[in-house]
C-alpha cells in the first residue's frame, strides 16, 4: 500500500471510530481552542500536568497533534503530541485522556486513530508513547487493542508527579511503538514456557484497598521488566491469567530496545 493510500485508508478508520463513538474531533488551534483544550485536560488529571497556554499555543503554531473530543458539542476527550526524530522520526504522543463520563466508549480508540491518521497525512509511520505497566486496561488497549509492542521500560520516567492518577506513586513507564502503516490490532499471546509478567487486574483500585500490596506489585514488576529490557531479553506481548493480565517475556527474541 503506498503512503497516500495507507493515509486515506487510516482517515477512514478514523472517521468510522469517531462515529461509533457518538463524537467529532477536531484539530486545535486558536488561543479560544486552546483554553478549552486545557480545561479537559484538568477535567481527567487536575491541574499539576496542565501545560501552559502560551506552551500549547506554541505548539499549535508548529503543527503539533494537538486534538479534542467533543459529544453533543461538549468537550469530553483530548490528545497531545509532537514530532520527535530520537531513534527515528515519529509521533511522540504525551497524554490522550477522555472523562471519568466517557470512558470504555471507544472514545480513546477514535482520538488514537485521529492521532494516527494525521501523522499518515503528513508522512509519518510510527508513533510512540509511554504508560504505566501496572494498569491492565491501558497494557490490553494498546498492546491488543492498537497493536503496539513494548520497546523499552522507563523506571520513574516523569520524577515525582501530583495528579489525578500518580500521586504518592512510582511513575515506572513502558515505552511503546506503534507502526501505522500496517493493519490496526494486535493479538494475545500464549505464555507457553515464557516468562509472564503478573499485573494486578485494578491497579488503581489496589492502592486504595492495599496501599502495601500496590507498591509490592510496582516493585516486582519494575524488577521483572528491568531484567527483561536489560538482559538480552524482549516483551513480544499480553497474555490472559487467571490474576488478570501478564507480559510475556521470551529471552531468546533480541533486545527491549529494538525498533
Amino acid at each position: 500500500m503506498t503512503t497516500a493510500h495507507a493515509a486515506a485508508a487510516a482517515a477512514d478508520d478514523a472517521r468510522i471510530a469517531a462515529a461509533s463513538a457518538g463524537v467529532t474531533i477536531d484539530l486545535i488551534e486558536t488561543p479560544a481552542e486552546i483554553g478549552v483544550l486545557r480545561a479537559t485536560m484538568e477535567s481527567v488529571w487536575g491541574p499539576e500536568v496542565v501545560p501552559p497556554a502560551n506552551v500549547l499555543r506554541g505548539m499549535a503554531l508548529g503543527g503539533a497533534c494537538l486534538l479534542i473530543a467533543r459529544r453533543n458539542d461538549e468537550p469530553i476527550g483530548f490528545a497531545l503530541g509532537w514530532v520527535g526524530w530520537h531513534d527515528g522520526l515519529h509521533l511522540h504522543s504525551h497524554q490522550v485522556g477522555v472523562r471519568s463520563d466517557g470512558r470504555s466508549s471507544g472514545i480513546g480508540m477514535a482520538l488514537k486513530l485521529a492521532q494516527r491518521a494525521q501523522c499518515l497525512q503528513h508522512g509519518i509511520t510510527e508513533m510512540r508513547w509511554t504508560f504505566d505497566p501496572l494498569i491492565a486496561t491501558n497494557a490490553t488497549f494498546n498492546l491488543v487493542h492498537l497493536g503496539a509492542r513494548v520497546v523499552d521500560f522507563l523506571p520513574a520516567c516523569y520524577g515525582v508527579r501530583r495528579d489525578a492518577f500518580n500521586t504518592g506513586d512510582v511513575t515506572d513507564r513502558v515505552e511503546v511503538s506503534w507502526r501505522l502503516d500496517a493493519p490496526v490490532g494486535g493479538f494475545w499471546v500464549e505464555p507457553d514456557d515464557r516468562t509472564a509478567i503478573s499485573v494486578p487486574p485494578a491497579y488503581h483500585q489496589l492502592r486504595v484497598d492495599d496501599v502495601g500490596a500496590a507498591d509490592r506489585y510496582r516493585r516486582d514488576v519494575g524488577s521483572a521488566l528491568t531484567a527483561a529490557t536489560t538482559t538480552g531479553a524482549r516483551v513480544v506481548g499480553l497474555c490472559r491469567l487467571d490474576s488478570g493480565v501478564g507480559y510475556v517475556v521470551d529471552r531468546g527474541a533480541g533486545t527491549g530496545a529494538e525498533r
